[in-house]
């Protein structure tokens, strides 16, 4: 890392004198001699900075300053489909429409993930129509969770969901006014495909 010794010179290589040098970059003169006697560590980070700029060096270079570390997050790629059918996403080559990466860290390590495309807009206080929503198949769902369900073999719908004895609730949270919630018994077939755990938007 360059020094304060090696500023002085490199200053004096640009301007002739650091007289000179603070003039160009519009420091006083008082305030550069200070740094250089000093230490950097001491100085204003704005000041520093007008040096670096003046120099055409990058600040780290002089303030020694370590990097913060990043941490590294498991990261996976999941398929996205269209459509659901008989309980299962569908890997078919026309109703697979992208893949996407998700950050693994705080889900299952075991329980499959894939991406659905949202169709509509029964759920657009929470995700807009062609959002992609991600989901931990089979995955328990509790009460008030959102999940993607099955209706008697039908495609699949993204709803909340609410277990009231023994009825399921499915609740669409919409601004539009013409969706309700629908309530289903034992006597219809219910699969719940999983929990959606994030969504995206696909650009």
């Amino acid at each position: 890392m360059t020094k304060e010794k090696d500023l002085k010179r490199l200053m004096e290589l640009k301007s002739g004198s650091i007289k000179a040098f603070s003039e160009e970059i519009g420091l006083a003169y008082t305030t550069v001699r200070s740094i250089l006697e000093r230490g950097v560590f001491n100085a204003k980070v704005e000041n520093v900075i007008k040096i670096c700029k003046g120099l055409n060096i990058k600040p780290e270079e002089i303030m020694d300053i370590e990097q913060p570390k990043v941490e590294t997050l498991p990261v996976k790629k999941i398929p996205v489909v269209s459509q659901i059918s008989a309980g299962l996403p569908i890997y078919s080559e026309e109703n697979l429409i992208d893949y996407t990466y998700i950050a693994t860290k705080n889900l299952s390590a075991d329980k499959e993930l894939f991406g659905l495309k949202v169709s509509g807009d029964s759920m657009d206080k929470e995700f807009k129509d062609g959002d992609v929503v991600i989901v931990e198949k089979d995955a328990v769902v509790e009460n008030g969770q959102i999940a993607v369900v099955q209706i008697n073999g039908y495609n699949a719908t993204v709803k909340r969901v609410r277990y009231e004895k023994d009825r399921i609730i499915l609740i669409p949270e919409s601004n539009n006014p013409a969706h309700y919630p629908q309530v289903y018994s034992q006597d219809d077939e219910v699969k719940i495909i999983g929990r959606v755990v994030a969504s995206q938007k696909l650009f």
